[in-house]
Order: C-alpha cells, then structure tokens, then sequence
C-alpha cells in the first residue's frame, strides 16, 4: 500500500539539474550538497552520508544504475500523482555511491540505506520544485534551450561522443531537450525565490568575528620540502633494495655537498615530482606518510636530511620553508566567506520552500526498499564488575 512520506531529511541538495549541466547554474556538482552553518569557507565536510545531489543529465537513464531485476520505468513513488521512475532514483543514488568510493568511504548497511532513501527524497524534491515553476508560469525560450544543449555537447567533446552518449544512456534529442527544458524552468523558479537576498559584508564580518577565536579561519602549521624519491618496497628482492637505497645515499652526499637540490631530483628522483624538482609545496600535518612528517617537521629550513625509508621507498629531503599555525585575517576570507554564506542562505531558502511544498503535496512511497532506515541504536555499555 502506499504510504506518505513526511520528507524529514529534505536538505538543500535539491538543487536543479540545470546546475549539474553547466548551463547557467552556480552550484558546483562536487561540492557537498549539505553544509553546516558554521563551515568557513573550503572547510565543509560532507556528513554520513551526505545528502546527495540529482544527477546529470547524462546520468538520468544509465543502465548499469538499476538493478538487475528492477523494472526502470516502476513508480517508486508518486508526487501529486506524477511518478517517480525507478531508474531516475538508482541514478541519483549510484552517483553519490560512487562519489563517496571515489573519496575512500565505504558506506555500512544502514549508511547506504539512509542514502538510498535520501536519493529519492532529492528527486521528489526536484519535482516539487519543478511543479512549482511550471504552475507559476515559468518557462523556458528555445534560445536558452538550444544554448544549454550546445553547452551540453561541448561538455561531452564532440558530436560523435554525443551520439555516443545518446546510445549508452538509452536518451533521445527529445529527452534531451524535455530535461533540459526543465532543468532552466526549476532553476529560474529557484532563482526567483532568492531574488533580492544576499549576505551583507556586516553579516560576514560578525561571523568571522564571532569563530575566529574557536579557531575556525586558523591555518595549520605548515612545511615546504623538496625531496627525491628511489622505488624500493618491502616486497621487492634485496638487491633492488641495495640499489635502491645506494642511489639516495649518493643524491643526498651530493645534495649536503652544495649541488642544486632541483637538478638533482630531476636526475635521481622516481617521483611524479621529478620534474619539478620534486617540489611538493606547502602541507600540513597529517596527509604524508609519517615518517616523512617527522623528517619534515623536525628539520629546518635549508637542511638536507639523511636517507630514510618510506612505503614507496628510499627518500631524501630538502626543507625550504616552515610557516606556524597562523589565522587568516578578515580581508583574507572575506569573498570566499561571502560566498559560501551566500550559498547557504539559498539552500536554507530552497529547503523551506520544499518543505511547504511537500506539506501541501500528495505523496506516496510505493517502493519499501527506499523507506528511510530506523536510527540507530547506541550500544549497551558493558555492565559493571562487582
């Protein structure tokens, strides 16, 4: 039977497509949909799971998205009586899933149950937003349409992966066109609803004001190192090893000589930094392997280090600079602070128009399989020795 849905987790990821496609859209597809209110800028980390965004239009039909079994074009759910497709849900799911994969996450079954139940919230919430500007008289010109499928086919490369697109998506011109007819109707819609508002620079600036003593605008301490790298792995026989290690011994005699650090990467290093003389850059702690923090951080700046050994092999550094932790000033953040509280409002504004839209809509989950899983339970401490 089908039931209604009281859309809880609704976020600000019910965004249009339009923004997906590039045509004309602000909001990066990368980009966590969901971002606490205190993040400053390049700072947000997406939640467990994170809410997910709809899909591209070259990903609304990917065969591969459903499962073997499921009928794609099954109503999953209904809006107003409009229903949802399976495939159009399995696609929004599977390319959040593999956006997670892609950043070394791995979901646990209810993480990817709550994502699964989230994906089809999204696409409920783009076609609340959709219903919205088509029953306001929203429309799209054939000139925004036809520039937005040109920008489309460029993206894609040529009119032969186009066609090709065309082919392995199972879409038409016609279904082209009609999604992204859409996708200008539901962005001018949301457009509309942000018309005027915006994020003042007293607005930011009390912001900054009020997180940057918690720390939130600090930059970590910092090191800049060059170094050379020789492959050598446990695994490999120890002759290669000797060799391995006998080549960094002589880089970095020549290096504590005097000779130039940067033609000498260039010869020695194995490195995909050869090239630049192995030049890393700036990097806090915590993203290099251990060992090569501790050297890195103990050492001063124009010393060259003695060989040490690493996952990848037999290493030798030259550090160039060292920057302690430090807060970025007002001026610092100031536009990227702007923005991403601009960015925010908008969600905040595009979630409370779905959230009136749903209370006021007829929804219907026909598909269990997509039902929100229960929250989880906290383990039971252990019980008290006597």
């Amino acid at each position: 039977m089908a039931r209604p849905t009281p859309l809880r987790s609704l976020t600000a990821a019910v965004l249009p497509l339009l923004a997906l496609l590039g045509c004309g859209g602000s909001h990066d597809a990368g980009t966590p949909a969901s971002v606490p209110p205190t993040a400053p800028p390049s700072t947000a980390a997406a939640s467990s799971p994170p809410s997910p965004t709809p899909p591209p239009a070259a990903q609304v039909k990917p065969a591969s998205a459903v499962p073997p079994g499921v009928d794609a074009q099954q109503p999953v759910a209904t809006v107003n009586g409009t229903p949802i497709p399976a495939d159009k849900v399995y696609s929004v799911y599977q390319m959040n899933k593999q956006m997670l994969q892609q950043r070394g996450r791995e979901l646990n079954a209810n993480d990817d149950q709550a994502l699964k139940a989230q994906s089809l919230e999204v696409v409920i919430a783009d076609e609340l937003l959709y219903q919205a500007a088509s029953a306001k008289g929203v429309t799209a010109s054939p000139a925004e349409i036809a520039a937005a499928i040109k920008q489309l086919k460029t993206r894609v490369g040529s009119d032969e992966a186009y066609k090709k697109f065309l082919a392995e998506s199972g879409l038409t011109e016609a279904d082209v066109r009609k999604e992204v007819e859409r996708n200008i109707q539901t962005e001018a819609y949301g457009k509309s609803l942000v018309a005027g508002k915006g994020v003042s620079e007293e607005q930011a600036k009390k912001f900054y004001d009020e997180n940057a003593p918690k720390g939130m605008f600090n930059v970590p301490e910092q090191v800049h190192v060059q170094y050379i790298l020789v492959k050598a792995t446990e695994k490999d026989p120890e002759s290669v090893r000797i060799d391995a290690k006998k080549r960094a011994e002589e880089a970095a005699k020549r290096a504590a000589a005097g000779e130039d650090f940067t033609a000498l990467a260039k010869q020695y290093s194995q490195d995909s930094t050869a090239a630049r003389g192995g030049d890393i850059g700036l990097f806090p702690r915590g993203v290099m392997f251990p060992k090569f923090e501790e050297i890195a951080f103990s050492g001063k700046p124009g010393e060259v280090s003695p060989v040490f050994e690493t996952p990848k092999g037999f290493n030798v550094m030259k550090i160039l600079e060292k920057k302690p932790e430090s807060t970025r000033t007002y001026e610092e953040v100031k536009s990227a602070l702007m923005l991403d509280m601009g960015r925010l409002m908008e969600q905040e504004v595009l979630k409370a128009k779905v959230q009136e839209l749903a209370a006021g809509a007829k929804i219907a989950i026909l598909d269990p399989s997509f039902a929100m899983p229960p929250p989880a339970v906290p383990a039971a401490p252990p019980p008290a020795k006597p």
